[in-house]
């Protein structure tokens, strides 16, 4: 089923946008400028004067949305979807991040180019957002460049970067090798709202908390540069996010980034403002003072600050007096300031940091007043409804050991907040192949798990191929939940598990098929059903694309089957072991459920499935047991096994 969002009586067609074919967008002519109207700063994009209203992606996939791996369009279609149908019109998205893919540096800190993908990422995700009426900041690095918090950087690539940031000669590199050919392919594009230097680069300085610091004067050289470049190459404008504004903002004066530089043209358009109650007091805070009470020489726009409201019960680290996100928005567009973008849609943190579902109140709260401000494109917009499948697309997936690294490590992964498998016995979800798939594919489940640092921990005895399982039909695939082993052999902490993955690999040659995943749960407890748009997971492989769509194969409940004249069950599951798994052919993929019981008549595991289950039974002492399955509340099936 499809939900229309009507924007507007016009309407303008969005061209492509799930399978990544927006129509190439010219680029535009016009000189983006700040304009004051009735007092309000505004930013002029493409000849359009607006207040900014959206949230920071930042990232699909963490300093790899850029580089050489195809970027996931279909996450960023539907983050743009879920901003301008809450009325929103405008997104920050970090590119290089910390350089782990792009731009390509040299052990002595040079720059040899940007990735194979590079551009034509950049190009999909701005055309899209223009087919959406939304304007993106181009954010290029972050302070993680050089802080080594285990995210999959080495101190080698620490160095790397560091010697980049320190050396003119090495800047100069970027320049000529990244930069320059970025800018000439897509510096115009109309979607863009402006090229953003930095992310927060105090953190990597003498003032911040980065595990490598370098002097804050190499930061400015460096925002100096970069920003000459954009403002002599494109029409468009030149940022810097700065972390605790209030204290660092008046080191990027025009005088001093170019004193540091030497570009004269190498200065900001506005400041890129972030702001977090528990590092500021209310004195500090931008929703409590207006923009011109700065006297700062360039407007302000909010670029982060917590996507939800604050005070006690919701954001819990605030000052003295909590605050309503809906009027945070409304006292920024009252005050001078040139917009908003809360933090944002894929932090792993929503408790503390909140999400899109806690912003979208804002977002349409300042649209039902402000419409004709913040609206840049009038769209039509299809919200996909109903029951949801996520469906895993796969065209010529590499086999496994084909990259130089031993790779590839394709994914569908999840981080959100902290989930509690403590006690918990079976993590399941349900899975249809779709007729016609190959067979030569493997699946791992995975967890990440742990406080402060994650740990990867996969079932790696859980892991299963294709082959031999029935196309057509929904499979429950149960893993116990201490299956999950700590790569490392540390201790597992199954109360604080930040991420769930499928690993999925090609065997021997490359793999072509469609599989649908659905009900992911521990024991019956539903972690995602999919049926909320924009809720599925990322993937990054090589030849793999996610997407939601209306669940395939027979419907599940056996009350449908009962309703058309079917008072009986006419057959009873199949129950099969082979090895130590419990195979299970469901009737008419109805809910069934399965109870393990010992010869001594003590229930030893539940299971609930749909259609088919495979079972892991490596946790099962071996024996005999009855397999007791029942459909609709009514016992179907008595089958006896040996475990061996």
């Amino acid at each position: 089923m499809i939900r229309k969002l009507k924007m507007a009586a016009a309407v303008v067609a969005a061209v492509g946008v799930m399978a990544g074919a927006a129509a190439q967008v010219a680029p535009q002519t016009a000189q983006d400028s700040v304009i004051v109207i009735n007092g309000n700063n505004r930013l002029v994009i493409n000849g359009k004067p607006v207040f900014i209203s959206g949230m920071n992606i930042a990232w699909n996939n963490f300093g790899r949305d850029v580089g050489d791996t195809p970027v996931n369009i279909n996450a960023f279609v539907n983050q743009f979807k879920q901003i301008r149908g809450a009325g929103g019109n405008a997104v920050r998205w970090w590119l290089h991040t910390d350089a782990r893919e792009c731009p390509k540096i040299n052990a002595e800190g040079a720059v040899t180019g940007i990735g194979s993908r590079t551009i034509a990422n950049m190009r999909a995700v701005l055309d899209s957002a223009y087919n959406y009426g939304i304007v993106v900041s181009m954010c290029l690095f972050s302070f993680d460049m050089l802080h080594n918090d285990g995210n999959n950087k080495t101190p080698d690539a620490v160095e790397r970067n560091r010697l980049l940031l320190t050396s003119p000669e090495n800047l100069e590199t970027y320049i000529d090798s990244a930069l320059v050919p970025m800018l000439e392919a897509v510096g115009n594009h109309p979607a863009i709202m402006c090229w953003e230097v930095f992310n927060e680069p105090e953190g990597m300085t003498q003032y911040g908390w980065a595990t490598t610091r370098i002097d804050h004067d190499d930061v400015l050289r460096v925002t100096n540069r970069i920003a000459g470049e954009v403002r002599r190459r494109t029409n468009k404008m030149a940022s810097t996010g700065i972390h605790n504004f209030h204290r660092y903002v008046n080191m990027y004066t025009t005088e001093n980034l170019i004193a540091k530089g030497g570009d004269e043209d190498g200065w900001l358009d506005f400041y890129m403002a972030h702001h977090y109650p528990e590092h500021e007091t209310r004195n500090q805070s931008p929703f409590y003072r207006t923009a011109d009470s700065w006297e700062f020489d360039r407007p302000v726009l909010i670029g982060e600050f917590p996507a939800q409201s604050w005070g006690p019960g919701a954001y819990p680290h605030y000052y003295d007096t909590p605050l309503d996100i809906r009027d945070a928005f409304k006292y920024a567009f009252d005050n001078g300031y040139l917009g908003v973008l809360s933090w944002s849609m894929t932090e792993g943190n929503p408790t503390k940091f909140g999400s899109f579902a806690t912003t979208e109140p804002a977002l349409r709260y300042l649209d039902s007043l402000h419409r004709d401000q913040i609206q840049i494109r009038e769209v039509d917009i299809d919200i996909p409804d109903g029951d949801m499948a996520m469906k895993l697309t796969m065209t010529n997936l590499p086999p496994e050991g084909s990259a130089a690294d031993g790779g590839p490590w394709n994914e569908l992964m999840v981080e959100r907040g902290t989930l509690n498998f403590s006690g918990r016995t079976n993590f399941t979800f349900e899975m249809f192949i779709e007729e016609g798939s190959d067979d030569n594919l493997m699946i791992v489940p995975v967890i990440k798990m742990g406080s402060s640092s994650w740990t990867w921990s996969p079932a790696q005895d859980e892991s299963f191929m294709l082959t031999g399982m029935e196309q057509g039909v929904w499979h429950t695939i149960s893993v116990p939940v201490t299956s999950f082993v700590p790569h490392d052999n540390s201790p597992p902490n199954y109360s604080q598990v930040v991420g769930i993955v499928i690993q999925y690999f090609a065997k021997d040659t490359p793999y072509n098929g469609v599989i649908y995943f659905d009900n992911v749960k521990v024991d019956n407890v539903v972690l995602y059903d999919f049926n909320e748009f924009a809720s599925e997971w990322h993937t990054a492989a090589d030849g793999a694309d996610v997407l939601l769509v209306t669940r395939p194969g027979t419907p599940t409940s056996i009350r449908d089957r009962t309703a058309a004249g079917a008072n009986t069950i006419n057959r009873a599951p199949v129950v099969t072991v082979r090895g130590r798994t419990l195979n299970v052919i469901g009737v008419d993929n109805s809910e069934m459920q399965v109870r393990l019981v010992n010869m001594r008549g003590k229930t030893v595991a539940n299971f609930q499935a749909a259609g088919n289950a495979r079972i892991s039974l490596s946790r099962v002492p071996a024996g005999r047991y009855i397999v007791e399955t029942n459909v609709a509340g009514r016992r179907a099936g008595v089958t006896a096994i040996i475990v061996k």
